[in-house]
């Protein structure tokens, strides 16, 4: 019996394309949709493919939701669910979901229509809505975000790597460390990485030193000012995304502080961002693509959809560095002593010299 990679191997293209051919996908010139037809007729693999679809009433497209497409975590996540899904011969169909439940919503309907073989959810928790607007039959997983609930993830622990970096910066000799969160209302990521840092503070008896960001770049140059405002002899900064990181050190040095020499900033991801930054970040590393791999591994296989932690690791580069220690004071200045004048034998003063 011909396999859909009997056809890509035939036609010369990949499985990803004889699935997006059959299921009547975009992607791909008129002419490779020729050579994938005939190469579906040559070996009879149309009905066979057919009627694996009436049976199991699924296309071999799998859903793929991501809150921003150009943001570098949700696009390392994706490299690794196409290239999984590309070589089990399943097509993605992306979609782009902002913050807008109106549009996640949407998606969903899509998809349960479109009878998908499973949807993957980049930083989104799996809500009773979005199993409502799905259905029973069409299987769910999450990637990068973890509520602990028990719900289909491919995830790290935060509160756990938040609490190494913390820890990680202790060791350097830093005690007036400052966080840069995310937002508050993300109860399934920052808060747990708060949780994280707060912990390795309070265990170190150190003050924590905290401000508000968004995960995004815009939000670093503020967060710098209200944690010096808050702290002005911060020696490092743990921010709890790259993007921020980066905006981190750029702030800075633009303040005339040096880092690492001045202030040491570390960054959480290890998205492409934090290589593209000088000095290149210190990172608490999320292994993004395969947690994407895993995720079209796990909801494959429909009966291990449970949560799956994954590792974290931390990379450290060129933005942290050991406490400065503070330059040495000044030797004290010898007491300054002045010579009387001398007398001579008739009792007049005489000038000395």
């Amino acid at each position: 019996m011909a396999t859909i990679r009997d056809v890509a191997k035939q036609a010369g293209v990949s499985p990803a394309t004889v699935s997006r051919v059959v299921n009547g996908l975009v992607g791909y010139s008129d002419e490779t949709r020729e050579r994938v037809e005939n190469a579906i007729k040559s070996l009879n693999y149309e009905t066979d493919s057919l009627a694996r679809g009436l049976k199991t009433r699924q296309t071999s497209v799998i859903g793929l939701l991501a809150p921003m497409v150009s943001d570098a975590l949700a696009s390392q996540v994706m490299q690794g669910v196409e290239e999984e899904a590309q070589e089990r011969g399943y097509a993605v169909m992306l979609g782009r979901t902002g913050a807008k439940s109106a549009y996640i919503a949407g998606y969903l309907r899509t998809l349960r229509t479109y009878r998908a073989a499973g949807v993957i959810l980049i930083s989104a928790v799996i809500t009773p809505e979005t199993r409502q607007l799905l259905g029973p039959s069409v299987p769910i997983i999450s990637v990068a975000i973890s509520d602990k609930s028990g719900s289909p993830s491919v995830a790290i622990d935060d509160e756990q790597a938040a609490y190494d970096a913390t820890r990680h910066l202790l060791r350097l000799g830093h005690r007036r460390i400052g966080l840069l969160t995310g937002d508050p209302a993300s109860v399934h990521v920052a808060r747990p990485r708060e949780r994280g840092y707060l912990r390795a503070m309070a265990e170190a008896k150190c003050p924590p030193v905290t401000a508000t960001g968004t995960f995004f770049y815009e939000s670093g140059a503020p967060g710098v000012d209200a944690l010096l405002q808050q702290e002005p002899g911060l020696t490092a900064i743990f921010a709890v995304s790259d993007e921020m990181g980066a905006a981190v050190v750029n702030e800075l040095q633009r303040r005339g502080l040096r880092v690492p020499e001045d202030v040491s900033v570390l960054g959480f991801d290890n998205t492409s961002t934090s290589r593209h930054v000088n000095p290149p970040l210190s990172t608490m590393a999320q292994p993004l693509e395969e947690m994407g791999r895993m995720a079209v591994k796990k909801l494959l296989r429909s009966r291990d959809l449970g949560p799956k932690i994954m590792p974290h690791r931390l990379i450290e580069r060129g933005s942290t560095g050991p406490r400065a220690e503070p330059p040495p004071a000044p030797p004290a200045a010898p007491p300054q002593t002045t010579q009387a004048p001398a007398r001579n034998d008739t009792g007049t003063l005489e000038p000395v010299g």
